[in-house]
Order: structure tokens, then sequence, then C-alpha cells
């Protein structure tokens, strides 16, 4: 008997490890990017039933009650008129009308590309004069014309622009261009644009880097971002005036310190709670809620009852405070409703509470994963919930997950840069771009003043 209870125990323990592993399996399998930090891209085909944490707005399909529409507007002084007269005989007496009087005119216009848009050739013929001792003085080339036959600033910047602005390949841009203009670019022309665009701006890229460190208040991010065949990182920093992004091998505090502006930054830094941020002892630290969101959703998926029961209170909690924070911004009032501040806070912490002691066992690895985050919720408390107290913080770090979106498409479309070369010119053009567009600048634009030499400033901190 003694012989077949141990026997039974130890089967139990044998169950109960497998039971475990295979409850941390099937959370591994249920992650996405609704309930982890993985991005859409990686759901694949099996991609979730949304479950937006948000609430309905209330407002209806369509442009939103007053943003500016775009309508497109009659000029007054078209570039081609082309007049049509009626033909036939007048419908009621049957008289011909080649001799008529005009009586009014309906105007409609047309706005369309010029046929052909073909390339405009400019020749500069620098004059030889000589002087009457017998000496030859040849006329000075203007600034950027260097070669006896050469493309223009315009053409190059189209060029940056489709491949860095719209994301074209080297050889599709080549295409591009050909259709488009006639102008019969190769591939290897276009990638000595992108490096004379991108050494032309790192001046731009060290002022971004300079403002950002001096700012009150930067977001900051990182993405894995695949090139020349290994594993690369994105970095990214920001402010709503300035944006600075990097490539480096590194995700952690030399990549940092190497960008630049966590050394040096004094500010509120908003991040997602990753490890190597809050080395940076010098700035205050705000953590994203989206973030905690994400993984209170996975916490509601994948634990144990008493767990799940935290989670869900810790969410409306926490949703519910995000709502009055929103009230209190766009009605321009500074605090949260006293009232509403101190029952929904209480509820959050016993949420809290009740989530560490649920999970205080750690039997799995899933288990485990959640005690780390109801304990990161209880001993960053202020970092996460500054936003409660001054409802103009953010709630989450979505400002710097935009700001590296378009890079990410970069390399959803490519696949990956084959050089770090490359994938830095790349952070470089995307910097000057992004910062220009935070600006009201148009891309084509400030593109084309940086292959003239003159690269646009921004004239505002």
């Amino acid at each position: 008997m003694v012989e077949l209870r141990s026997e039974l125990a130890v089967v139990r323990a044998e169950l109960a490890a497998a039971r475990g592993r295979i409850a941390d399996l099937e959370a591994r399998l249920g992650r996405n990017s609704k309930n982890s930090s993985k991005p859409p891209s990686f759901d694949g085909l099996a991609k979730p039933s949304p479950k937006s944490l948000r609430g309905r707005s209330g407002r209806g399909p369509g442009r939103p009650k007053g943003q500016p529409g775009r309508t497109l507007e009659r000029v007054e002084v078209p570039d081609r008129e082309i007049r049509h007269r009626p033909r036939g005989a007048c419908a009621r007496c049957g008289t011909h009308l080649d001799w008529a009087a005009v009586a009014g005119i309906e105007r409609r216009q047309v706005f369309d590309l010029p046929e052909p848009a073909g390339l405009e050739v400019t020749e500069h013929q620098l004059l030889v004069l000589r002087c009457g001792c017998g000496q030859k003085t040849t006329a000075e080339a203007p600034d950027g014309v260097a070669a006896p036959v050469q493309y223009g600033p315009r053409i190059a910047a189209a060029g940056v622009y489709l491949m860095h602005g719209q994301f074209l390949s080297k050889a599709r841009t080549a295409t591009a261009l050909a259709e488009l203009f006639g102008a019969p670019v190769a591939a290897g022309t276009i990638a000595s644009w992108v490096r004379r665009c991108a050494a032309r701006l790192e001046d731009f890229a060290a002022l971004a880097a300079e403002k950002i460190a001096a700012a009150p208040l930067a977001f900051f991010d990182e993405t894995g971002f695949r090139t020349a065949g290994t594993g690369h990182w994105l970095h990214s920093a920001s402010t709503p005036s300035f944006v600075h992004l990097s490539v480096h091998r590194r995700r952690g505090t030399e990549a940092l310190d190497a960008a630049g502006i966590l050394p040096a930054f004094t500010g509120l830094a908003m991040h997602d709670a990753w490890a190597p941020y809050d080395t940076y002892t010098q700035a205050e630290h705000a953590l994203c809620c989206a973030h905690v969101l994400r993984e209170l959703t996975a916490a509601c998926e994948t634990g144990s009852e008493p767990a799940r029961c935290a989670a869900y209170r810790a969410t409306d909690a926490l949703l519910a405070l995000k709502k009055h924070a929103d009230t209190a911004r766009d009605t321009g009032t500074p605090t949260i409703d006293a009232t509403v501040q101190t029952g929904e806070l209480a509820a959050l912490r016993t949420a809290v509470s009740d989530g560490i002691t649920a999970t205080a066992a750690r039997s799995s690895k899933t288990e485990a994963k959640h005690h780390a985050l109801f304990q990161r919720l209880h001993r960053r408390w202020d970092d996460y919930l500054r936003w409660v107290n001054d409802p103009a913080l953010p709630f989450d770090n979505n400002a710097a997950e935009r700001t590296i979106r378009m890079a990410k498409l970069r390399i959803k479309i490519s696949g990956s840069l084959r050089t770090l070369r490359g994938a830095q010119d790349f952070a470089a053009i995307r910097t000057y771009l992004a910062t220009a567009d935070r600006h009201g600048q148009a891309m084509l634009d400030v593109l084309t003043h940086t292959m003239r030499g003159s690269p646009w400033t921004p004239t505002t901190s």
C-alpha cells in the first residue's frame, strides 16, 4: 500500500508538471498582437478577431465634424483654354449656328498631368574668353553642375522620394522614373542619390538628437530591423516636432548611448518598461499603459481563475481612469474628478494586490509571467499612472510606435536591407522626412532642397 501511494504521488506530480507545460505551450501559441507586444505581422493567417480595448466613440462613419475636407477648386487662370462651339442648328428655329454670337460660357476644368511628362534638358554653356595677352579664362559652372552630362536635383529627389518616401525597391524606382518621366535611370544611380542625400543630412540628424535630448517629454521605442543578413535594431526617439531614427546591431544601452539622446535626456521618457531604458536615472520615466493592457488581456485569456478575475478588474479600472482623463483633457480640466480618481485607484490597487496573491505560487512559466506583471504594476505604480494626476501627459507610447511604423513597412516590403550603410542611410532620410512632416513640409520639396545642397531646417523648436 505504501508503494502504491508513493507511486500515485509521483504520477500526480508528473501530471501537474505536464499540465503546467501544456498551459505554458497553449499560452505561447495564443500570443498575438492583441495580448502581447508582438506586431500585427506576427499574427499571419491566424489573425485574431478584433478585441479593441477602446470603447465606442459615438462617432459615425466618414470625415469627423470640423476636420477640413479636400475639395478640388476651380482656378481663375487655367494653363490652357479650349473653346467648344455647339454643333448643328438651333433647336428652336433650325438656323445654323456657325455665325451665332457668344451669349455666355460654361466653364469646366480638368486637372491632369501634362503630356508628355518628359525631362527638360538645360545646357550650360561655359564661355571661354581669350585675353589680349593670350590667356584663356573659362566661366565657372553653377553649383551642382559638375559633369558634361548629369541628372538634376529634382529628378534625384524624386528617386529618393520613391525609394525611401514611398518604399519602392531600387529596380521599381528606376522603372517608375523611366515610365513617368522618360528617364532611363540605372539602379546604381538611384543608390548613389540615396547615399548623397543621407550624407548631406548628417548635421540634421545631430540637430534632431539635440532637440529631443533637450525636450521635456520624449517617446522611445525599438524594433527588429533585419540588416546585412543578421538581426539589427531600429531605435526611435521622438517629440511632437522632431524624430530621430538610428540602426544598431545591439538593442540595449550600447545602441542607446550611440544614438546620443538618452545619455543627455533629463525630461520625462515614455517607453514600454524595457529594462535598459531605466538605466538612465537622470531622466524621469513614464510607462506605456497600452502595453500593460495587452499583458492584462493575456492574463485574462490564459491565467488561473483568480488571476483572470484580478486582470479583468485591473483592466476595468485602468480604462475607467483613461476615460475620465480623456474627458478632463478635452474639456481643459487640469485633473480628474477627485471622487472618481480615488475610487478607481483603490479598485486598481486591490486588483493588483489580488493578482500578486493569486500568482504567488508561480507554478508554471505562464503564472510566473503573470506574477511579474502584477508585481511590476505594484512596483512601478507612479510611473504607470503619471497621466492620472496630469491628464496632459500621454496614456501610452503610441507616438513612438507610430514613428517606427513606416520603417517596419520598409522591411515588410523589402524583407531586409542588404548593408548596414544602406540601413543607416535609410534611418537618416526617414529622420529628415518624418520631422519635416511634423512641420507640415512636403517630402518631395524638402528632398529637392537636400539634393540642391541646402537641406530644409525647422524654424521652430
